[in-house]
C-alpha cells in the first residue's frame, strides 16, 4: 500500500477505532527523565503514536537508553499495533539536544556548508543516526531545508547551510540519504521556508511577503529537491505568505494571514505540484505562530483539514488532550472525513513498518554500548570537519597565521552572560533550550585559551557595563587581540565595541564570529581580520584558535552573500546580427560536440513564441505552447554556460529569469509546467545521458525532479540497403490498406481526425498544419482503409522542409543531409492494434528511399521493443526533468 492509499472505511468507527487512529496521528512531548503520569496517559489512553524528546529529557546514557524502553514498553502493553516514533532535534551544532559527555559535539549545516563538500554533510548525518539509533530514538527532525536569504532571520541563521538555494539543496540531499541508509527516519523542514522572515514564530506569526516567482527561485528549491528523492517526511512551518498560491490575494482574504503549517495551498504544493507522497508533520501547535492567533486546539482541527498527516503539541498536557479531542470531534461531526484520517494512518503506519521493528521484538529494545569507543570516533570525524570549515574571511598581510613566541602578549574578549539573563529570544511556551539568538558565549570557552598563563588574559565584555580601564590596558598593551562575538549584527553594544577596538587597533585586532558569520562581514576598513566559525560551541571554537595560530590551515569558504552576487541577463534580440552571432559562437564553445550552422541556429531562434535569454558568458533557449485546458506548457530547451564561468550563478538567474518570462505569458495567471525538453523547434528532447554527470545534476540541484519514466531515445536506421526484413514486409502486404502522400483535398478529414485523436498533444496538431501552410503535403503519408476511409498517418519529412528545419542536429546522424525524419506516428481509435502503424512505418520509408534519402531518424521514443522490430538502433538517449 502506498502513502496515498486508503483503505476506505464501508462504516463508521466505533469510538476506539476512531481514537486508536486519530491518536497515532500526534506527536507530543513532556517533562523529565522518566515517563510521567501525564505521558502515561497519551500512550495508554489516547494512543498517541510519536513522542519528541528535548534536553529537558536528557540526564544520561543510560537514563536515556532506559528512557526510550520504557515508553516503547508503554506502547506494547497498551495494545498499540506498531511502535511509537520516537523523535528529536538533532540538528547538530547550534541544535543540539544530546550533548557532549553523552556524545560528540558535530558541526550544524552552516559549518558543513563552509566545507565546500556535501559528502561531510552525509557523513555527519551517519553520525548522529548512529548515536540516536543506539539511544532508541528513531526519527530525527532535520535536515533543515530553509535556505537563510535573511541575515537577520531570528531563527534559522547558522541552522541552515548557505543562502544559496543550490548549496541547501545539496547538502539536505545528502544527509537525507545518510538517515536512510541508516535506518532513521528523517524530516526536512520547515516547509514553504522560514529562511526570509525577520520574526521568530515561537513567538509570533511571520509574513513572508514574496511573489510565487520568488518563492520558486528560493524557498522552494530545496523542498523540491528533497521531495523528488522521497523525504520520509516534511514539517511545515507557522508563516504566513501571501503569494503562495501565485494569484493576488485582497488584503481581508483569510489566506493572506494563514500559516502554512494550516493552509490548505500550501498542502497541495506538496502533494499535487512536488508530487510528495511521505508524511507531512506540523512544528509545534504550541508555538505562538498558532497559539497566539488560532489556538492549539483549533489548530489542530485546521492542520488535519489542510492535509497535514502529524500534529505535534510538545508540552502541555490540556492542550494535548484538547487537540486531541478537537481531531476527534470534527472527525464525528463530518468535518473532517474517515477516508482523510485512514490516508494519513496509511502514511504512518507505512513509515513505521519501513523503518521500526514490531513491538513483539524484545530484542530491538537499546542496551548499553560502547559510548567511549563510539564518541572518539565522531569526536575525531568532528574535528576533521571544523577544521575544513572555519573561514577566514580576510587578513591583513602576514597576519594569520599568528607568530607566538614566548613573549608574545594575548588577549581574548568574550561576550558574557549578563546576570540576569539578556536574551534575545523568548518562546510561547519554554521547554528548556538555550535560545538560538544569546548573545553570550559559555564560561567554558575560557578553558581553551589557557587564562592562567600571565601572557593570556581572558575578558569578558557585557552589554550593561563598559570595559574598566585596566581591562583597556591590558587590550592596549597585547601583541594579539582575538575580539569574539556571539550574532554581533543583532547586539549593538557587540558591534560597537569591535568597531572602536578595530579602529585603534588595526591589523592586532583578530574579530571572530562565533555564530553567524555577517557580524562583520562588510566592515572591510575597521575590522582587517575577520573569521567566522558558525556556531558557538567550545569545538568549533578550538578550530578557529588552531587557524589563528597556524596549527591547521584555514579552507573553509563563506556559505553566504551569494545574494549580492546574481549575474544581470537580458533577453535575447534574435533581430541583432551582432547577438545571434554571439550567440552561435557560445554554443560552439559550450557545445563543441553538437554544432549547429548559424542559420539554421538563427532560423530556431526566431521561432515564436520563445523566451530566450544572453550573457556574455551564457545564454539559454525556452519555448511555450498552449495546453488543451487553455494553460501553458514552458520548455527549456537548452541553457550553456562557458566552462570558466559555471558555479558562479549565471546558469541559476538564466533559470530564474526563464520561469518568470513564461509565467508572465500565462493568460490563466497561475504558474506554468515546464520541464527539461523541446517539441518544434527540437534540440534535445531531454538531457543527453552522455554529459556529465555534474551537468546532469545542475538540473536537479535548482529544483527540478528527474522523472521515473523510461528515458526517451532517438533511434535511427540507414535505408540504403533494405526498409525492413522480409517477415516484416510480408505481413504489410497482406494488411487490406492502401497508401499515398498527403494532399490539400485530404486535409479536412485528417485534421479533424488528428484534433480528436491527439489534441493533448498541440505541437503533434501544428506540425501537420504547418506543413499543411507550407505547401509541403508530401511530407506525410496517410494509410485508407478498405472504404478508403483516412485510418493513420505519419510525418516523413526532408531534412531541408519545415519540420526538419526545427530539428538542429540531423547533420550529425550518418547519412548527414540525406537523413530524413519520421515523427507523429499516428492511428485513428478505430484501427489501432492491426498493424497500420508498423505499415506506415515501412512504408513511409520506402517512400524516402525513392526520395533519394539514406538514413532515418525516429524522434522521441519511449516504447521499447517496436522500432526495434524494423532495425532501428539507439543513437541519441535523454533524462526527463520536470519543474
Amino acid at each position: 500500500m502506498t502513502g496515498t492509499e486508503t483503505a476506505t472505511p464501508t462504516t463508521p468507527w466505533t469510538e476506539e477505532e476512531l481514537r486508536a487512529k486519530v491518536g497515532q496521528l500526534f506527536i507530543v512531548g513532556f517533562d523529565g527523565h522518566v515517563p510521567n503520569d501525564d505521558i502515561k496517559s497519551l500512550i495508554t489512553t489516547h494512543k498517541v503514536g510519536a513522542i519528541v524528546l528535548f534536553q529537558r529529557n536528557v540526564g544520561s546514557a543510560s537514563q536515556l537508553r532506559d528512557l526510550t524502553n520504557s515508553l516503547q514498553e508503554l506502547a506494547r502493553s497498551s495494545g498499540h499495533e506498531q511502535r511509537l516514533f520516537i523523535a528529536i532535534d538533532q540538528e547538530n551544532g547550534l541544535v543540539t539536544r544530546i550533548k557532549p559527555p553523552i556524545a560528540a559535539q558535530l558541526p550544524g549545516l552552516m559549518a558543513l556548508g563552509a566545507t565546500g563538500d556535501a559528502s561531510n554533510a552525509f557523513e555527519i548525518a551517519s553520525a548522529t543516526a548512529e548515536t540516536l539509533k543506539a539511544f532508541g530514538i528513531n526519527m530525527n527532525y532535520g535536515p533543515i531545508a530553509d535556505v537563510n536569504s535573511e541575515p537577520k532571520n531570528p531563527v534559522i541563521g547558522v541552522r541552515s547551510p548557505s543562502d544559496d538555494p543550490e548549496v541547501v539543496g545539496r547538502f539536505v540531499s545528502a544527509q537525507i540519504a545518510a538517515f536512510r541508509e541508516s535506518g532513521v527516519v528523517s524530516c526536512t523542514k520547515h516547509f514553504p521556508g522560514h529562511g526570509d522572515t525577520a520574526v521568530d514564530s515561537h513567538v509570533g506569526l511571520p509574513v513572508i511577503s514574496k511573489s510565487r516567482d520568488q518563492l520558486e527561485a528560493c524557498e522552494f528549491i530545496p523542498f523540491r529537491r528533497a521531495a523528488m528523492e522521497g523525504v520520509d517526511s516534511v514539517m511545515t512551518a507557522h508563516i504566513a505568505m501571501p503569494g503562495l498560491t501565485g494569484s493576488e490575494l485582497s488584503e481581508d482574504h483569510p489566506s493572506r494571514s494563514l500559516p502554512a503549517s494550516l493552509n490548505p495551498d500550501a498542502i497541495k504544493i506538496l502533494r499535487d505540484e512536488m508530487k510528495y507522497e511521505g508524511v507531512i508533520v506540523s512544528d509545534c501547535l504550541e508555538m505562538d505562530g498558532v497559539r497566539a492567533t488560532f489556538g492549539t486546539e483549533k489548530g489542530a482541527v485546521m492542520a488535519v483539514k489542510a492535509g497535514t498527516d502529524c500534529i505535534m503539541v510538545c508540552h502541555t498536557m490540556s492542550a494535548q488532550v484538547g487537540a486531541i479531542e478537537n481531531v476527534v470531534q470534527a472527525v464525528k461531526q463530518g468535518e473532517i472525513s474517515q477516508e482523510a484520517i485512514q490516508a494519513s494512518v496509511n502514511r504512518v503506519n507505512e513509515l513505521k513498518r519501513k523503518y521500526l521493528p514490531p513491538l513483539s521484538d524484545t530484542s530491538a529494545l537499546q542496551t548499553s554500548t560502547d559510548m567511549g569507543a563510539r564518541n572518539k570516533r565522531h569526536a575525531a570525524l568532528a574535528s576533521r570537519m571544523y577544521a575544513q570549515s572555519t573561514t577566514v574571511v580576510r587578513s591583513a598581510p602576514g597576519r594569520i597565521p599568528v607568530t607566538k613566541g614566548p613573549e608574545t602578549k594575548c588577549v581574548y574578549l568574550l561576550p558574557g552572560k549578563a546576570p540576569l539573563g539578556g536574551g534575545l529570544g523568548g518562546g510561547a511556551v519554554d521547554s528548556g533550550e538555550e535560545k538560538t539568538r544569546e548573545p553570550y558565549l559559555k564560561h567554558s570557552f575560557i578553558d581553551l585559551i589557557n587564562p592562567d598563563n600571565s601572557l593570556v588574559h581572558a575578558i569578558q565584555y557585557f552589554d550593561s557595563k563598559a570595559l574598566d580601564p585596566a581591562e583597556e590596558v591590558i587590550i592596549d598593551q597585547a601583541d594579539v587581540v582575538v575580539f569574539c562575538t556571539r550574532n554581533g549584527s543583532l547586539s549593538q553594544y557587540q558591534k560597537g565595541l569591535g568597531l572602536s577596538l578595530g579602529k585603534k587597533l588595526g591589523s592586532k585586532l583578530i574579530a571572530v564570529a562565533t555564530c553567524d558569520p555577517y557580524d562583520f562581514l562588510d566592515d572591510v576598513e575597521a575590522i582587517q581580520n575577520y573569521i567566522t566559525t558558525y556556531e558557538p560551541t567550545p569545538e568549533a571554537f578550538q578550530s578557529a584558535l588552531d587557524v589563528i595560530f597556524g596549527v591547521i590551515p584555514a579552507s573553509g569558504v563563506l556559505p553566504v552573500g551569494s545574494a549580492h552576487n546574481k549575474p544581470e541577463v537580458e533577453l535575447l534580440d534574435n533581430t541583432s546580427e551582432d547577438q545571434i552571432t554571439h550567440l552561435w559562437t557560445l554554443w560552439h564553445e559550450i557545445f563543441p560536440a553538437w554544432p549547429v550552422d548559424r542559420g539554421h541556429l538563427a532560423a530556431m531562434v526566431s521561432k515564436v513564441p520563445g523566451v530566450h535569454l544572453t550573457h556574455d558568458k551564457g545564454f539559454s533557449l525556452a519555448y511555450y505552447q498552449k495546453t488543451g485546458d487553455g494553460g501553458l506548457d514552458g520548455m527549456i530547451s537548452v541553457v550553456g554556460v562557458l566552462e570558466s564561468y559555471r558555479g558562479k550563478g549565471l546558469g541559476t538567474a538564466l533559470i530564474n529569469r526563464t520561469r518568470k518570462e513564461l509565467n508572465a505569458r500565462s493568460e490563466t495567471g497561475k504558474p506554468i509546467s515546464f520541464g527539461i525538453r523541446s517539441s518544434f523547434p527540437r534540440f534535445w528532447p531531454g538531457v543527453p545521458v552522455n554529459f556529465a554527470p555534474k551537468d546532469r545534476d545542475f538540473f536537479i540541484h535548482r529544483g527540478f525532479r528527474k522523472s521515473r519514466d523510461p528515458t526517451a531515445r532517438d533511434l535511427f536506421k540507414s535505408i540504403v540497403t533494405e526498409t525492413a526484413p522480409p517477415a516484416v514486409l510480408e505481413r504489410v502486404a497482406k494488411l487490406p490498406l492502401t497508401f499515398s502522400p498527403w494532399s490539400p483535398e485530404l486535409y479536412e478529414e485528417c485534421m479533424t481526425k488528428q484534433r480528436a485523436n491527439f489534441n493533448d498533444n498541440q505541437a503533434w496538431i501544428e506540425a501537420y498544419e504547418t506543413l499543411a501552410k507550407a505547401n509541403q503535403h508530401q511530407e506525410v503519408l496517410v494509410a485508407f482503409d478498405e472504404s478508403g476511409a483516412q485510418v493513420g498517418w505519419t510525418l516523413m519529412c526532408q531534412p531541408d522542409s519545415v519540420v526538419g528545419q526545427a530539428f538542429a542536429f540531423l547533420p550529425l546522424l550518418p547519412s548527414k543531409n540525406k537523413t530524413g525524419l519520421i515523427a507523429c506516428v499516428g492511428v485513428d481509435a478505430s484501427a489501432r492494434k492491426k498493424g497500420v502503424g508498423l505499415a506506415l512505418l515501412v512504408k513511409a520509408m520506402e517512400n524516402m528511399r525513392s526520395r533519394g534519402l539514406e538514413g532515418v531518424l525516429i524522434d522521441w521514443v519511449v516504447i521499447r521493443g517496436f522500432y526495434e522490430t524494423l532495425g532501428f538502433e539507439v543513437f541519441w538517449e535523454y533524462e526527463k526533468y520536470d519543474w
